[in-house]
């Protein structure tokens, strides 16, 4: 029987996610995995940098991404699947 951590990650599997690395930068893709190092894969993930000085938030695709869960300071669903 799995616990209700595991069921309550289990359950934004596929979700659109926002994670948050240690460097800054966003990643916000279709949840694909996360094992019990925390470590994350999204899948059709764009990448947001911090504004620049004239205030313009750079994106570039990224498609396939791992984050590392040392890197992880945040996890947030954008959308359920």
């Amino acid at each position: 029987m799995e616990s209700p951590e595991i069921a309550e990650v289990s359950s934004y599997l596929g979700s659109t996610v926002r994670l948050e690395a240690s460097d800054g930068r966003v990643f916000v893709g279709a949840f694909m995995c996360m094992d019990k190092e925390k470590n994350v894969i999204l899948s059709g993930a764009e990448e947001f940098n911090s504004a620049d000085t004239d205030g313009l938030e750079e994106r570039r695709y990224v498609g396939l991404v791992m984050l590392p869960g040392a890197h992880l300071v945040s996890f947030s669903v954008e959308n359920y699947a």
